[in-house]
């Protein structure tokens, strides 16, 4: 009984690929201009091959790269406003990544001044990582 269902649903699925192949095929030749299109071939003639060039024109492509260039320019002042870096002399600066890693490396058996170089975080934080996590 379940190998039957399955067979079912592999038909299923191939009919659902035939169907989506058959569908972008014809989407992918409604997109061409009509000034594109290759005259019509003579009887006689070998059928005309897919055009090996992207349906997109040269226009679009540099829109695209225009719009991509100004939006990296955005990403880019983005992160020169606000620094990844956290400074441990700035209230709140530690990141929840920093205290993490700080309490591996208290579990692991690190010195606090280890942690706190490591961890970017303060000595006394570090200290009190290490009282809390360290192996007894």
């Amino acid at each position: 009984m379940n190998a039957a269902i399955g067979y079912v649903l592999i038909a299923l699925a191939v009919l659902n690929l035939v169907g989506l192949l058959l569908l972008f095929r014809r989407l992918g030749n409604a997109t061409y201009p009509a000034s594109q299109k290759e005259p019509a071939a003579p009887a006689t003639a070998a059928p005309a091959q897919a055009p090996s060039e992207p349906a997109v024109s040269a226009d679009a492509l540099a829109n695209m790269l225009r719009r991509l260039d100004h939006r990296l320019g955005d990403i880019e002042d983005q992160v020169k406003r606000s620094p990844s870096v956290a400074v441990s002399s700035d209230q709140g600066a530690t990141t929840d990544r920093a205290l993490a890693l700080a309490q591996r490396l208290a579990r692991q058996g690190s010195t606090p001044q280890n942690i706190a170089e490591t961890c970017g975080i303060s000595l006394t934080e570090a200290e009190l990582l290490h009282r809390l996590h360290a192996p007894r």
